[in-house]
């Protein structure tokens, strides 16, 4: 095509077994632009939630099926206009009949009137499955997947101890500063989401991303020099100093990145932190970046504590999903050699004395980092210890979250 022409865009087959699915959402609004390879709409299956991508340039110039709507695959969902060829679709639609509108879908809904007033929660069909079978709201779950959509991870972290009410701390009057969450090796964004809901009922806004080589950052981790590169580059993008708290690996990563311009942390909190002693359990690295099937990760799991020990079957493949798709071979070898640690957080520790208020929180029963190397700490580091194992922010969440909120 040379000049602009009208298609009608049919409901994609976006599975083997797909016949129909769920309109999550639009992400593109008609009269809006958009370029090749944009997310055009979201697509809910029985299965996982989908963007249907575009296949070229153009305009949407309406949409003819609503969020919430069940839709067949093959059914007219939107018109656009284009000057582009868009592969497997006829290009002489910009005769569409006028007297009758396209077919309706099938819709759950009674009336066909959309209801912009009470848009559809987003989350996976994963998410909402663990979510029913275990009674949780998902109105009350921070998603962390693309767009805020709740993902199966942010559920199952409230899984196996979900509370009758949610919980609820107080804030220190003075304490302002935005917390950004780092997750340790093999960890994601939404290991946090727990904390960051409880956290966000007391005023503190929060994040969480992925980190390089895991989730959805598709930026590679060759070493952990370019974890922190990653941070250090996140941090100058704020508009004010963060409350930095990081996790194992990503304790020590936000150490070194706090080192690096102290003037953009306004206090440091490290979780379980690597890099504080010599040893450490160099099986469950080296078992977690061997992309684990159910059956493996399920052992390793018993390793991190209480919580995580109680994964189902559902939650364990979608971790098993996950880690499939890391790259976190050369991660862990620069990490560890066997049970001996290559990473040093007490130097960049005693350097930020002075500079940046800093706490350290262990678990009694940690597996994986002995709490011992508690007391290898600079004096300046408040130490806190918690009954847990490596996991603090998931079996003590409540607890971590009052010690982050404290003065």
């Amino acid at each position: 095509m040379s000049t602009p022409t009208r298609l009608t865009l049919p409901m994609p087959r976006l599975g083997e077994t797909m016949e129909e699915g769920t309109i999550a959402e639009w992400l593109v609004r008609p009269g809006e632009p958009f370029q090749r390879g944009d997310p055009l709409l979201e697509v809910e299956t029985d299965k996982t939630m989908v963007e249907y991508p575009a296949l070229g340039d153009g305009t949407i110039l309406e949409t003819l099926v609503a969020a919430g709507d069940v839709v067949e695959v093959g059914t007219p969902i939107a018109v656009i206009e284009t000057a582009d060829v868009w592969d497997g679709i006829d290009g002489e639609d910009d005769k569409r009949p006028d007297p009758e509108p396209a077919a309706a879908p099938h819709s759950d809904a009674a009336a066909p009137s959309p209801t912009p007033d009470t848009p559809r929660l987003r989350a996976t069909p994963l998410a909402r499955r663990i979510a029913k079978h275990n009674g949780i709201a998902l109105d009350d779950i921070v998603g962390t997947g693309r767009r805020g959509r709740i993902e199966a991870r942010d559920v199952q972290a409230l899984t196996s101890t979900a509370p009758a009410a949610p919980a609820v701390i107080k804030k220190a009057p003075d304490l302002t500063a935005p917390v950004l969450c780092v997750h340790g090796f093999a960890g994601l964004g939404s290991n946090w989401a727990a904390l960051r809901a409880i956290l966000n009922r007391a005023g503190l806004r929060s994040d969480a991303p992925d980190l390089p080589g895991h989730g959805r950052n598709s930026e590679k981790a060759a070493d952990i020099g370019s974890l922190v590169d990653w941070l250090d580059r996140r941090l100058a993008d704020q508009s004010a100093p963060v409350h930095l708290v990081g996790h194992s690996l990503g304790a020590h990563v936000a150490a070194q990145a706090a080192l690096r311009d102290a003037s953009r942390v306004a206090r440091l909190t490290l979780i379980a932190p690597a890099g504080c002693g010599i040893e450490i359990n160099g099986a469950f690295l080296s078992g977690m970046a061997s992309a684990p099937g159910v059956g493996e990760l399920s052992h390793l799991m018993r390793l991190l504590g209480p919580r995580a020990a109680q994964m189902d079957t559902s939650a364990l493949t979608a971790m098993a999903q996950e880690l499939s798709g890391m790259r976190l071979t050369a991660l862990a070898q620069a990490a560890a050699r066997g049970d001996v640690q290559r990473m040093d957080t007490i130097g960049p520790l005693r350097a930020l004395a002075g500079r940046v208020p800093v706490r350290a929180i262990f678990g009694l029963g940690d597996r994986i980092i002995p709490r011992d190397h508690a007391f290898h700490l600079p004096p300046a580091v408040a130490c806190h210890m918690v009954e847990t194992g490596h996991m603090p922010h998931w079996d003590a969440t409540e607890e971590v979250a009052s010690i982050i909120a404290a003065p």
